[in-house]
């Protein structure tokens, strides 16, 4: 081989292990080793006071009362990094741990736990003192075996997250780390706006958009809802390491994609299913949030020559903000609009704001319809149950998801958290729901429009058939439902 060819060789290479590694670092191999031990540190070395059950500690032949002075390449009294810190730091594999038994040194080969093991331990200790949960013995046996035949990081959050979805509980779900950290709690938030949900179509599984925030930068970029999301980065997106669980339960399949603040990726999408391949840059070059994409929603629809519907898309219910935003529409915005059509779809969110929200659509005598489908959840079917019946107001759309018990977020040892619903389940929230139990069941719609989300192509018959409605209404021919 000529030196030239060599060297074009090792460039193309290094470039191709470069992109890798700029992608992988979003998924890596599992890092973080679990032993199972409690220690205490004595001038020889870390004596072993505990050895939890199935643990790797017991599985290698480690005893109670051995000194640990090796494991891999660190050393007792000899390495810079603490004992914990280099078990944070290492990938789980086969290696020789040295200890002192009886005054003898003696090694033995263990292959040490993935740390996400205590993320499973934590999530069956959490689930079990829960009363909503059916016992289930072995629960945690699952949660780790999961673990370990997990490579990396995300296939072992789908995995536990399709073992706790198991229950059949709503806002029973693990949350990711980058989601955690990007998409949920207080503080300036960058991602892509973008929902992706894994749906089968005519027999074949593919990954659509499901929703996107209104401002956001996949919105600018051209994309539209029902979109087949093909690629990221030029890895297939369902292998990509950006794809990352969207925080709901495993049934609902929905996922987002991982960027840093201002980093700009390359997607490749189409929008019918024999359609070209189209390909776009989108960046996370600014702060998203919920009450930013609700104002960015709004807009005035006509309804004939002389009548509009103020449209409102609100994005959740998180924050009293959100209720304002609503608030200075009615007001403002849509001060002079005939109708309202209020956009209930994506996920809830706080009671105290729906009740403010409630009393606000209640007193206003508008003709309005309440937009819902089956990813409508939470708070947001809670108040389209609570409005249904007045004179004014019609639900047009889909039954909602029926995931209605109010949730509490666990820190998990992995940087995970665990949403796992409150123990007093729905009793506290029923007089609100009109005591009727929606969990399971959804708020039910006067009037039935499927969504059919793939390859729309950003048509919204939903939408379009609340207009229509409202077009009759205006005019007298629809009597009330």
């Amino acid at each position: 081989m000529s030196l030239r060819i060599l060297i074009i060789l090792t460039l193309f290479i290094t470039g191709s292990l470069a992109k890798d590694n700029k992608e992988q670092r979003f998924n890596p191999p599992i890092k973080g080793c679990y032993l199972g031990i409690v220690i205490e540190e004595t001038k020889q070395g870390f004596w072993v006071k505990e050895i939890a059950p199935g643990s790797a500690a017991e599985r290698s032949g480690i005893e109670k009362d051995d000194i640990i002075v090796r494991l891999g390449d660190w050393r007792f009294n000899l390495d810079n990094n603490s004992f914990q810190d280099y078990l944070k730091e290492s990938v789980p594999s086969k290696t020789i741990i040295q200890v002192l038994r009886d005054g003898s040194e003696m090694d033995i080969e263990i292959r040490p736990d993935s740390l996400l093991i205590k993320d499973a331990k934590e999530i069956n200790q959490l689930i079990s003192r829960n009363r909503l949960f059916k016992d289930q013995p072995n629960l945690e046996e699952l949660l780790i075996g999961a673990i370990r035949k997990s490579s990396d990081n995300e296939t072992a959050y789908r995995k536990l997250n399709q073992i706790v979805d198991t229950f059949g509980l709503s806002h029973t779900a693990i949350i990711t780390p980058w989601v955690a950290n990007n998409l949920f709690g207080e503080g300036e938030k960058f991602h892509l706006g973008l929902f992706i949900q894994k749906i089968n179509h005519n027999g074949k599984d593919g990954f659509f958009i499901r929703s996107m925030m209104h401002g956001s930068q996949a919105r600018e970029a051209g994309l539209s809802v029902g979109d087949e999301v093909l690629s990221i980065n030029k890895y297939s997106i369902s292998n990509s390491p950006r794809l990352t669980l969207a925080g709901y339960e495993h049934r609902r399949q929905m996922y987002t994609i991982m960027i840093d603040k201002n980093e700009t990726i390359d997607l490749e999408f189409k929008k019918t299913k024999d359609g070209e391949k189209n390909s776009v840059k989108i960046s996370a070059d600014r702060a998203l949030s919920a009450e930013n994409s609700i104002r960015k929603s709004m807009r005035l629809i006509p309804l004939n020559s002389t009548n509009q519907a103020g449209y409102i898309h609100l994005w959740n219910f998180m924050s009293r903000d959100n209720a304002k935003a609503l608030k200075d529409a009615i007001s403002n915005n849509f001060s002079q609009a005939s109708a309202l059509i209020i956009d209930l779809r994506g996920r809830g969110g706080r009671v105290d704001v729906i009740r403010t929200i409630a009393r606000m659509l209640s007193s206003q005598k508008k003709p309005t319809i309440l937009i819902i489908d089956g990813e409508s959840r939470s708070a947001k079917e809670m108040l389209a149950h609570r409005l249904q019946g007045l004179s004014h107001v019609t639900l047009v759309g889909e039954v909602t998801a029926g995931a209605v018990l109010p949730a509490t977020f666990e820190d998990l040892t992995g940087g995970a958290k665990l949403m796992i619903p409150s123990q007093r389940g729905d009793s506290q929230i029923l007089p609100f729901m009109k005591n009727t139990k929606l969990e399971g069941r959804g708020a039910i719609p006067d009037v039935k429009v499927n969504s059919e989300i793939p390859y729309s192509q950003g048509k919204d018959l939903i939408l379009l058939k609340s207009i229509g409605i409202l077009k009759k209404e205006i005019q007298g021919e629809l009597l009330r439902i």
